[in-house]
């Protein structure tokens, strides 16, 4: 069975009710043209190109989104199940229309966003509230593995007691006729993951999980005296700053010794948008094709390179890999069409699609023999460039 590759989707970008309501009648597409660099060091936020502006309420935008993405060999969207005071929204109803057998609806669960699964409530309370977020999830044009809907819980740490939380939405599922869930953490090392319920995990955002050492560390007060006088920039003190090819390929390296962990992949990311003070992971390259913030063939060998790794490591049906974002243009992780990049990143991403599936459908790919003392070697390059840029 060809790698399925489901991209995270944000569906805020609508007039519907139950979604102004979410995010307090702010227009997510105004805090897109309202946000501003305060460092010289921050990238300015891309904008939509060919899709424009679109309004996910109306279903023929919402259909044009989807035609794009499914175009692009995209098996689907994971759409967040948002907490609300009655229970919970997908805001994914105009995008019904637009799915079928080829592209469809994943799910997840922001336990961050999620007050009540962090804190002890009372038993008939919880699986009311288990049922609320199953019935969001619908019953339509689920993607699935093994007949399960895929559900993925995004910030598992800050779940309260997992087990017996993941038991209940099971039993939720099952009362409303689901065939069941697939549970997959969003966290980057197996550990218990799989003896507390989940069937898999997938990489966090690069926000959440840094692979390699960051390259601002300050080396002491010329730096600090440096920042006052203003040489340098001060977010160098409050972002982390990571080159991107260094931070994709230590995700990438050895990491069948991680367990059952789906690889996450993504363009670009620099998250200061949503860090007004401070805090921000931010992602450079050197060597830019063209004048694109993006490094595109570095991105298309990552997602070549993750499809491939998800195919031959894990069993036909389970051999998935995860975009981290069609549509974040607050962390400029976007593969839409955009007015900078035009279609450089989508293109990259389909053709890397492509690629992919070609070459595990010949039977190429991964899987051959490496030779243990070349794989010391990239290791101990890897180190040596980390300690390097952290000098």
């Amino acid at each position: 069975m060809s790698p399925r590759l489901l991209a995270f989707f944000d569906t805020r970008y609508q007039s519907a009710p139950d979604i102004v309501a979410v995010t307090d009648g702010c227009d997510p597409w105004d805090a897109v043209r309202a946000a501003r660099p305060a460092s010289r060091t921050h990238a300015p936020l891309n904008l939509p190109g060919t899709l424009g502006t679109y309004d996910l309420a109306m279903p023929g935008q919402a259909a044009l989104v989807a035609a794009f993405a499914a175009s692009a060999g995209l098996s689907g969207f994971v759409v967040d199940c948002h907490p609300t005071a009655a229970g919970y929204t997908t805001g994914a109803a105009a995008l019904m229309p637009a799915l079928g057998d080829g592209f469809g609806l994943a799910f997840q669960w922001p336990v961050g966003r999620d007050p009540f699964w962090r804190a002890p409530a009372d038993a008939d309370s919880r699986m009311l509230r288990a049922r609320a977020l199953i019935a969001a999830l619908g019953r339509d044009a689920h993607v699935r593995v093994g007949g399960r809907t895929i559900l993925v819980v995004d910030r598992p740490d800050l779940l309260i007691d997992t087990a017996r939380s993941l038991d209940l939405l099971r039993r939720a599922a099952a009362e409303a006729g689901l065939a069941g869930l697939y549970l997959v953490a969003s966290r980057a090392e197996e550990g218990d993951a799989l003896s507390l319920g989940y069937d898999a995990l997938v990489d966090p955002s690069p926000g959440d999980w840094a692979s390699c050492a960051q390259i601002n560390i300050a080396s002491g007060s010329y730096d600090l005296l440096e920042m006052l006088a203003g040489l340098r920039d001060s977010s160098e003190l409050t972002d982390r700053y990571f080159m991107y090819n260094l931070f994709v390929i230590s995700r990438m390296i050895d990491r069948r010794k991680r367990g059952k962990v789906f690889p996450r992949v993504f363009p670009f990311y620099q998250d200061w948008a949503t860090h007004p003070d401070g805090g921000a992971t931010l992602l450079f390259s050197r060597g830019l094709v063209g004048s694109s913030q993006v490094n595109w063939p570095s991105f298309g060998r990552f997602v070549e390179n993750g499809m491939t790794y998800a195919a031959e490591t894990f069993e036909p049906g389970e051999s998935l890999c995860f975009l981290h974002s069609w549509n974040n243009w607050l962390d400029g992780s976007q593969v839409e069409p955009s007015l900078f990049d035009g279609d450089l990143v989508y293109n990259a991403l389909k053709d890397a699609i492509a690629k992919a599936r070609f070459v595990i459908a010949t039977g190429g790919g991964l899987r051959q023999e490496i030779d243990p003392a070349l794989l010391q070697m990239v290791e101990t390059v890897c180190a040596a460039s980390a300690r390097l840029y952290a000098a």
